[in-house]
């Protein structure tokens, strides 16, 4: 039996796989904006992806807004003469609403929450400026209607590991600590703002799955979820029961 009254998520590379949801953008991007031959499409994916993760550091570094990784990356692009004719402006406002919209989820992501809501809370507590858009983006995925909660850090002014984020989703869901599980794939960030709030976490590792830490539980899928809390996983729920006939008994 499950011990706990709510299971809660971070988001990114826990319940939407990031990097796909960027890769897919970009891809409808080529399709309606950009003219590239069929055969080099993969090629500028990945002359994107490069210039993209070296705008994302400038991001960390705090010298560009978060929305303006995009169109920044695109203007790199230009200036290399990937885009040919096409408008960086247009092309990051693509890439915008595509990446917001149909987000990708992580494998299981859908299965497992569908199967968690029937016995317990879910929601999410994410670390996101824009909060908009994340919502946008578990809405595109189909999330939305699997979570009971959503708590994003460009709400609530304060980010994960800071425990007061956690502390808040406590208040607003009326539960205490112990009540609760916190599944997420950072050790920095999700594990440790869940235990200084003194929730059990659970680490998702799928991108490091023969990785182990002492005293820390961990996933390797979200297909493993349910198990670890002692409910039938989603395989068994999806498994056919057994017929008469196909027992061989008639």
């Amino acid at each position: 039996m499950n011990r706990y009254d709510a299971v809660l998520f971070d988001v990114d590379d826990t319940l939407l796989d990031f990097d796909a949801s960027e890769q897919a953008a970009c891809r409808h991007v080529l399709d309606e904006c950009i003219r590239v031959p069929p055969g080099q499409r993969d090629a500028f994916v990945d002359a994107f992806l490069k210039e993209h993760y070296a705008t994302w550091d400038l991001y960390m570094e705090g010298a560009l807004l978060r929305q303006d990784v995009p169109r920044r990356t695109f203007e790199r692009l230009s200036v290399t003469g990937r885009l040919g004719t096409a408008d960086p402006d247009e092309a990051a406002e693509l890439f915008r609403y595509w990446f917001a919209s149909h987000s990708v989820p992580e494998p299981g992501a859908l299965e497992t929450l569908t199967l968690l809501h029937t016995h317990c809370r879910t929601g999410v507590i994410s670390n996101y400026e824009l909060a908009d858009v994340q919502r946008a983006r578990l809405a595109g995925a189909g999330l939305t209607p699997l979570l009971d909660i959503t708590v994003i850090s460009g709400d609530c002014g304060c980010e994960k590991p800071d425990p007061t984020i956690f502390r808040k989703t406590l208040q607003l869901l009326r539960l205490g600590p112990h009540q609760c599980l916190y599944v997420g794939d950072s050790l920095r960030s999700d594990a440790a703002g869940a235990r200084s709030a003194g929730i059990d976490f659970c680490w998702y590792r799928r991108h490091c799955p023969s990785v182990d830490v002492p005293g820390i539980n961990a996933v390797a899928s979200l297909d493993e979820l349910p198990s670890f809390l002692g409910l039938p996983s989603c395989v068994d729920r999806a498994r056919p029961r057994p017929t008469m006939e196909m027992l061989g008994k008639n």
